[in-house]
């Protein structure tokens, strides 16, 4: 048996499926050989891509199958959102190291890239993002063949979906940093401006016009989690909570509630450990629904970068859907600007067909 999950990761994994979803834009055609490479690549380098997951911790490692986790995608027709909305319902490989990639369109047309999916468990978003910058960085010559590899329709992909699974539908933007502090003058960081462009959205539409301000006003913020990890992966993810009345960011939270003192934190980690997974499915998704906005924002690169061996043009991640807060934000710190998807829903967590198109429309014109 491997590494036992820290209380996080056991909470992340009994209330799941609660899986991130990558989106790495190529500015033009790709090498798929290299691409692949590129994810074996990940795989060598971080055992939790090759360890099963099972009663508690990660599994002795093992070889990797490569035609069960990354397939080929070759659809003319696929967009950004329709290639997120599709991937974040993927099911996981039962019995395996729990991840997914995918190498869409590598010659175009149609929206091209890298799609990584995998259990929230493994890693937070900034220790994912640490690594791949890190290490995974094919040279022009390092390429793994493709010709195993399943290629797939978008329909296919869709078809491999996990019923559990129903976030509501995502919409895509890039924010750049001038814009931002052009709307928002008085914000504190390009984090805090991008929380106050999404609180504006809130009142553009009809949906959220009987919601207390003061719901809309609370907002969770996942907090970049420490990186004194000798470059292992893991997931130690804490929460901030923010009132957005107020001028300042205040109230550091732990993951879920409040943090009192450690002693009090460990304890409610412990009791999460022995409720029943239902209840604490429960107690979660209610945990996260009541914010207005919950954000998460990884910090990628100030730069352009060559990610699985490709030009990245922009990179958007998708959080788990844990909860049903009104705008879910989930954001990369990428280039002079935020990669953003937003994932809205109603009042009463209900998901609606073209509201998060909406909120991005909003968020898009408060910039202008």
């Amino acid at each position: 048996m491997g590494a036992a999950l820290t209380p996080a990761e056991a909470i992340l994994h009994r209330t799941g499926p609660n899986n991130i979803t990558v989106l790495i834009e190529a500015e033009g055609p790709f090498d798929p050989a290299r691409a692949f490479r590129g994810v074996q690549m990940l795989a060598e380098r971080a055992e939790r891509f090759r360890a099963p997951l099972t009663r508690g911790a990660f599994a002795a490692s093992c070889p990797v199958d490569w035609p069960q986790h990354v397939c080929l995608i070759e659809d003319a027709c696929a967009t950004a959102v329709q290639v997120m909305d599709i991937a974040r319902r993927l099911a996981l490989p039962p019995k395996r190291p729990l991840w997914r990639a995918a190498l869409v369109n590598p010659d175009g047309p149609g929206w091209s890239g890298v799609v990584l999916h995998f259990d929230h468990a493994i890693a937070d978003g900034t220790r994912i993002a640490r690594h791949i910058v890190t290490h995974v960085r094919p040279a022009v010559d390092q390429t793994a063949s493709v010709r195993s590899l399943p290629t797939l329709s978008m329909s296919e992909l869709a078809a491999l979906g996990d019923a559990r699974l129903s976030p509501a539908p995502i919409g895509l933007c890039r924010l750049p940093f001038a814009a931002l502090r052009k709307a928002v003058p008085g914000a504190i960081s390009h984090g805090d401006a991008l929380l106050r462009v999404a609180r504006r959205a809130l009142d553009t539409q009809p949906e959220f016009a009987a919601v207390p301000t003061r719901r809309k006003d609370r907002v969770s913020v996942a907090k970049i989690a420490a990186l004194q990890s000798g470059g292992r992966l893991g997931n130690h993810a804490l929460m901030e909570e923010i009132d957005l009345s107020k001028p300042s960011v205040k109230g550091e939270v732990a993951l879920f509630r409040p943090r009192h003192t450690p002693l009090v934190e460990t304890l409610r980690m412990g009791a999460a450990r022995l409720a029943p997974s239902p209840l604490l499915r429960r107690i979660v998704q209610a945990e996260f629904s009541r914010p207005g906005i919950v954000q998460t924002i990884v910090p990628v690169s100030r730069r352009p970068l060559l990610i699985f061996g490709l030009s990245a043009g922009a990179i958007h991640p998708a959080a788990p859907a844990l909860g049903r807060p009104l705008i879910a934000l989930t954001a990369t710190r990428y280039g002079d600007g935020f990669d953003v998807s937003v994932t809205a829903h109603a009042p009463d967590g209900a998901a609606v067909a073209d509201l998060s198109e909406r909120v991005v429309a909003a968020m898009l014109r408060a910039v202008q």
